[in-house]
C-alpha cells in the first residue's frame, strides 16, 4: 500500500546516481517512501482514517484490530500489522465490496487462502 504525503509536509530526496536533476530544480516526494522516517507514521494515519470512513470501529486500545457490523448480521474483522492485514468475514458479497473500496485507494498484493 501506497501512501501520500501530507499536503502541508514536503518531502525532498536526492536522487540516485545516474539521474540528475536541472540547476536549480529539486526532487520533491508525491508518495512517501518505504523507510522514510515518518512513512509508518503517515501510513497508519491514512489506513486508520480511511477504515473508520468505511464505517470500521475499532475493537482494542492500540488500534490494530477493526471490526465493521451490518443490520442484515453481516460480520468483517479486520487485523493489520504494519503494512499487512488478515480479514475475517461471514459474507463473501461483503468482503468483495471491501477489497474493491479498498484497492480504489490503495494498491494491494493480496493472496487468498480460500
Amino acid at each position: 500500500m501506497v501512501s501520500e504525503t501530507a499536503e502541508d509536509q514536503n518531502l525532498y530526496i536526492q536522487l540516485p546516481k545516474g539521474y540528475e536533476v536541472p540547476e536549480g530544480m529539486t526532487a520533491k516526494l508525491d508518495y512517501m517512501l518505504y523507510g522514510c522516517r515518518d512513512s509508518a507514521r503517515k501510513f497508519w494515519e491514512t489506513l486508520s482514517t480511511w477504515m473508520e470512513q468505511y464505517c470500521f470501529e475499532s475493537v482494542n486500545a492500540d488500534k490494530t484490530l477493526f471490526r465493521l457490523k451490518h443490520n442484515d448480521g453481516t460480520v468483517m474483522i479486520v487485523a493489520l500489522y504494519v503494512d499487512d492485514g488478515l480479514v475475517a468475514h461471514n459474507s463473501d458479497e461483503q468482503y468483495a465490496k471491501f477489497i474493491k473500496a479498498l484497492s480504489e485507494r490503495f494498491e494491494l498484493s493480496a493472496e487468498s487462502t480460500e
